[in-house]
């Protein structure tokens, strides 16, 4: 659900931002999901043949582990979507979608941060100062958004939600795009996120330095990306106000929807229910609780 963009360490993502993106041919997608990783991890990290021999095998089980103990959850998750999305939908709604929200992404990121931390363990010094070279590169791409005018800003951020809603309920009307712009405009800046994720990284880097297992690499990331157990308050705060601008954002535009829209809402939503139902072993959804 590409309306939560998390400042999130990129390898992570590769592992889990495919099986969250709602894109189509999610099937073929998640059936090559073990090429796609490979090659992004390789291209990020510049591996040699010995490390991604080693890695593959945990690759693999944590592909296997998702398999099982995931995919309920996001069957879950898009059944729950689909049918607010057919009677309409109100902030109760909303709250229950982001708190499975919350639950998946937490379950997701937990199994990444196990998957990626032996490779991640496993660089040499010319690896990890290349790793390094990349973050800086990032950190001055992110300073360099962060410092351009707040009215480019705004609408970059104004642009990319319309772009999503886009995907989901196709082309929107004037009156639906005042209102991503109206509730857009005033959510949370991203340069607080920017300073978080640079210090993380510098503090992963130095970690990777002396030499970290990979049980510890693995701590530091869970406590980083999962736990939150050192966020600063200010972006506890933006978490919230987050929340409720998706809240308000989907709920003002609900009202605005035209059958057409609906329908091709309720189409996506229950094709990626079905996608994530036909790809379990054993077919089911994890119970919701809200």
């Amino acid at each position: 659900m590409t309306l939560l963009p998390p400042p999130l360490l990129r390898l992570l993502l590769a592992t889990a931002a495919l099986l969250l993106s709602g894109c189509s041919g999610m099937q073929l997608a998640y059936n090559t999901a073990d090429f796609f990783i490979e090659r992004y991890a390789d291209d990020y990290l510049g591996l040699d043949g010995a490390q991604m021999e080693r890695w593959s095998p945990t690759l693999d089980a944590a592909l296997r582990q998702h398999r099982q103990d995931e995919l309920p959850y996001l069957a879950a998750f898009f059944d729950s979507a689909q049918n607010d999305a057919r009677k309409g939908f109100n902030r109760a709604d909303v709250a229950c979608l982001l708190d499975q929200f919350e639950v998946i992404y937490r379950r997701h990121f937990t199994l990444a941060a196990a998957a990626a931390a032996p490779l991640l363990a496993d660089l040499d010094q010319g690896q990890i100062s290349a790793l390094e070279r990349r973050f800086r590169e990032e950190a001055r791409e992110d300073a360099d958004d962060a410092a351009r005018p707040e009215a480019e800003r705004v609408a970059k951020r104004v642009e990319r939600y319309a772009d999503n809603m886009r995907w989901w309920l196709g082309e929107l009307d004037a009156r639906q795009r005042g209102i991503v712009r109206d509730v857009v405009a005033d959510l949370p800046e991203t340069a607080t996120w920017y300073e978080y994720r640079d210090r993380k990284r510098r503090e992963l880097i130095a970690l990777l330095r002396r030499g970290a297992s990979s049980a510890r690499v693995e701590a530091f990331l869970t406590d980083w990306l999962v736990d939150y157990s050192d966020m600063p308050p200010a972006l506890a705060r933006s978490q919230r106000e987050l929340r409720a601008g998706i809240t308000d954002l989907l709920v003002r535009l609900d009202d605005s929807f035209s059958a057409a829209q609906r329908r091709q809402l309720i189409d996506r939503l229950t094709g990626l229910r079905r996608d994530f139902m036909r790809l379990q072993r054993d077919p089911h959804m994890a119970p919701v609780a809200c």
